[in-house]
């Protein structure tokens, strides 16, 4: 005689396990929810730091990023300077980043560089 619920239970904890798994590590692109504007690119600076960045375009500030947030930036098409330096910080990043037509350009800030000076950024189009 078989005992109920003693393979279904672990069949079932599985399946969760893996749907918890999934959804804590889906796509990236589900964590934006805006689109380009028609004929523009879009620029999404995801802060994943614990202090706020201020953000520079091509020389001028813009808004800044609260730590843990992500901000929109609509662009149009082409290459742009951005400098990233924290508020409370010493760290800081700057590079030239493409932005497509249509299509979402990704900044993904992290603090975790091995140089306590600088940020991590991984950089994707989505």
């Amino acid at each position: 005689m078989k005992k109920a619920g003693g393979r279904g239970w672990m069949a079932a904890g599985l399946l969760g396990a893996l749907l918890v798994a999934g959804l804590a590590g889906g796509c990236d692109d589900d964590n934006y929810s805006r689109d380009p504007a028609e004929g523009m690119g879009l620029l999404v600076v995801d802060n994943f730091t614990g202090t706020r960045l201020r953000v520079y375009l091509d020389g001028e500030r813009v808004e800044n990023v609260s730590s843990g947030e992500h901000r929109y930036y609509d662009l149009a098409p082409g290459i742009y300077r951005i400098a990233l330096d924290g508020s409370d910080t010493d760290r800081s990043w700057a590079g030239d980043v493409d932005l497509l037509e249509g299509r979402r350009t990704v900044m993904e800030v992290r603090s975790w560089s091995s140089d306590y000076r600088e940020y991590d950024v991984r950089i994707y189009f989505d």
